[in-house]
């Protein structure tokens, strides 16, 4: 591109426009309300406020309504936060006003007006907004201790103020209900979780700060330019980051932070030194008013981005431009020598927003799409780049590479900090056979989202495509370690381009457990080969849980290849299997380990008129057994616990030891050993225990044939023929062992 004529402060001037017209716009709005309050005087003033009050009466009527129906608290918003932003800013005013009516003896009209402000403070209860609330009772308190401090002298007025903050501290108890404060547990989470996901947007946004310290990345632009220093959260877009004082900081650096700072603090200021100093009972009011509504939405907007919400900096906007309007003092008005100036600004700023709203609406409504009229209008701060890029890509057979490169320079102009823009731009270099300067393009992508997937994997095409496979896997890699959303469609990827699992291992995962379980359990679930492999390396690597073990078990027990599934099991069991298939073919045979689903482990089925469970009470090694007690209803042909087990041919030694407690009837408790494949091929039974006995040792030779893989070891007890023939009693089982004599 040719090289650029002048440097902008804003990484995309035309996104910065719009929200400068906005800031003009509160602005207007500020100074009108100002003046206007200034004009009423006296107890007019209060008419100011009345708007603010019915709409946000308005709102949390709508709110509490959307309460009984079980719907989302949030009145006309789109979040309840920033519902609550409006209604914690009007609830200080509303309780003002209620006071300044008791105070003149206008108890009707004041019973009205507090019931407004309970209204209000129902609304902004049920809307759950957390922050919301805290500010709301912050800015009732701040009105309470500026009043108490300006009624009551010496060490008394602290005692009130204590006292006051006991009130407070009782409702922020027990005002909210039961799911209002249940979500106050993400509040305290650590990790990425902390302070509901906000804690890593901050530290990030931190990084983002210091590469633009001075002007900022431009009013606006905080979405694009914070893309290069997410890394935490990378599934989400974060156009905001929640909160209001980092992200300000972030898009105006240090000198525009300080300009805004200069202009808002003695208006923020003015309704504290009001409150205190103010002449008469209505600036009194009014200060105190002021001062809890700004007090509530500077604390709310340490969590949200409710200054970048129009509807609130507009009432934000309309309370500063009543706090403005204060007298201090004597209250006589001093000599304005700079109202003539303020009003040819106000004039130039309503002139500016007049030829600038007719003039976007008629860009937005005819010419939007249009690429040479979007760039005469852009000439004027009035642009639409995505708008234009949708069109052409569209035109183009929806392909954003196919795009003609000239269009595409102009978005990088435009903004040259989105890196979705460089690889567009790079799609486009390759196809028209400039391979140099499309990489230049993928690596500017890079640099500027190196954590952002969809950009990671538009790489990863690239490379591939220009047949550098090894960059290609690497771009995937790093989506793996970042995040999880993207699993499917990477191994889905790996596999259309016919990635050999051995590469996959070794290159296409990120260290750690996460992502090579991930990929396991893919194989797993698709079919596709290579599971074995992959097993053997995760294995290796100490990465296998317990439920990919059982999985992994599962489809090849299912496939019926019991060996390989039993050495699986065994691979991960290593040292805590307890001799497993090398001194005893029976897992888990001391019940020490708690029962899992995999299938060599021992199962408990559900039976009527049985109870079966583990016993940690009663053992005859160890802790634990397995204890198994007959109600005395049914004549059962019981076999509810069991286990199944790997065998080769060859002779064993079943061993086992019971214990009875009045087991009744003829048939009694034995151990059923058969090949579950084929009972013809293997089906033996031990002696049947019944009555009470101490813990008995069961024997018996086990000789598996040739064919027999799968033997089935379960408790039994068969049907009794005879009249006396409803088992009751308990017997409990442990110390279970298949161990090889010969082979």
């Amino acid at each position: 591109m040719p090289p650029a004529l002048f440097a902008p402060l804003a990484t995309a001037p035309a996104i910065t426009v719009i929200q400068f017209t906005r800031v003009v716009a509160y602005t207007l709005l500020f100074l009108l309300v100002r003046d206007a309050t200034r004009r009423l005087g006296g107890r007019s003033r209060w008419w100011m406020v009345m708007p603010l009050v019915a709409v946000a009466a308005a709102e949390a009527g709508l709110g509490l309504l959307q309460n009984a129906r079980d719907e989302a608290v949030q009145g006309t918003y789109l979040n309840r936060n920033h519902f609550a932003g409006l209604l914690e800013m009007v609830l200080p005013l509303t309780v003002a006003y209620a006071a300044a009516l008791f105070a003149r003896r206008s108890l009707v009209k004041a019973a009205a007006v507090l019931s407004l402000a309970l209204l209000i403070l129902s609304g902004l209860v049920s809307s759950l907004s957390k922050s919301g609330f805290a500010a709301g009772l912050a800015g009732l308190f701040v009105m309470g201790a500026l009043a108490i401090t300006g009624r009551v002298r010496d060490a008394k007025k602290w005692l009130v103020i204590a006292a006051l903050a006991a009130v407070i501290l009782f409702g922020f108890v027990f005002l909210p209900s039961d799911a209002f404060v249940a979500n106050y547990g993400g509040v305290t989470s650590k990790g990425p979780a902390a302070l509901e996901g906000r804690g890593p947007i901050w530290r990030e946004t931190m990084s983002l700060i210091a590469a633009y310290p001075a002007f900022g990345c431009g009013l606006g632009n905080y979405e694009t330019a914070f893309l290069k220093y997410q890394a935490a959260v990378v599934d989400r877009v974060f156009t905001y980051a929640h909160n209001d004082y980092l992200q300000l900081a972030a898009e105006l650096g240090v000198v525009g932070f300080l300009f805004a700072a200069a202009c808002l603090l003695p208006v923020f200021a003015r309704p504290f030194r009001a409150a205190a100093q103010g002449p008469g009972r209505t600036t009194l009011y009014l200060g105190l008013g002021c001062a809890g509504a700004i007090t509530a939405i500077a604390l709310h907007s340490v969590t949200d981005f409710n200054m970048y919400v129009p509807a609130n900096a507009l009432t934000l906007a309309w309370i500063c431009g009543i706090a403005a309007s204060l007298p201090l003092g004597s209250g006589k008005p001093a000599a304005d020598r700079h109202q003539m100036l303020r009003g040819r600004f106000a004039l130039g700023l309503a002139f500016l927003l007049i030829v600038y709203a007719p003039a976007r609406m008629l860009f937005e409504s005819q010419f939007s799409s249009d690429s040479r009229a979007e760039s005469l209008f852009c000439r004027f701060g009035i642009c639409d780049t995505d708008a234009v890029m949708t069109a052409q890509t569209l035109a183009h057979g929806g392909q954003a590479g196919a795009v003609p490169i000239a269009e595409l320079f102009k978005t990088l102009r435009r903004d040259p900090n989105a890196p979705s823009r460089w690889c567009d731009t790079g799609e486009a270099m390759l196809r028209a056979g400039r391979d140099a300067d499309a990489e230049y393009c993928f690596s500017r992508a890079l640099y500027l989202a190196p954590h952002i997937p969809a950009i990671l994997m538009q790489a990863a095409d690239f490379y591939y495509g220009t047949h550098q496979t090894g960059r290609a896997i690497e771009q995937m890699s790093r989506v793996l370690a970042d995040t999880d959303a993207n699993d499917d469609f990477i191994f889905d990827w790996y596999m259309e381009k016919k990635l050999p699992v051995s590469e996959v291992l070794a290159h296409g995962l990120p260290p750690g457990p996460r992502a090579a379980t991930a990929y396991m359990r893919d194989l797993i679930a698709t079919g596709r080969p290579g599971g074995r492999e992959a097993w053997i390396w995760i294995a290796a690597r100490g990465f296998v849980d317990a439920r990919l073990a059982r999985e992994y078990v599962r489809v090849l027990f299912a496939q019926r290849d019991y060996e390989t599934a039993a050495r699986a099991w065994t691979q991960y069991l290593g040292p805590h299997g307890n001799g497993y298939l090398q001194s005893n073919w029976v897992f888990n045979g001391d019940f020490e380990t708690d029962l899992s689903d995999s299938a060599f482990d021992w199962s408990i089925n559900a039976w009527d008129e049985v109870e079966a469970a583990v016993d940690a009470q009663v053992a005859h090694t160890g802790t634990h057994s397995i204890r198994i007690r007959f109600e005395g209803k049914e004549n059962l042909d019981y076999n509810g616990v069991g286990q199944t087990t790997f065998v080769k041919p060859g002779r064993y030694r079943f061993e086992a030891y019971m214990r009875t407690e009045e087991i009744t009837t003829d048939k009694g408790v034995a151990f059923h050993i058969y090949d579950r494949e084929s009972g013809a091929r293997l089906d033996v039974r031990t002696e049947e225990l019944t009555g009470t006995h101490d813990w008995t040792k069961i024997e018996r030779v086990v000789v598996v044939p040739r064919e027999t893989r799968l033997l089935r070891i379960e408790v039994s007890r068969q049907r009794s023929m005879k009249f006396d023939s409803l088992i009751q009693g308990t017997v409990w089982i442990d110390s279970v062992e298949l161990a090889p004599v010969n082979f």
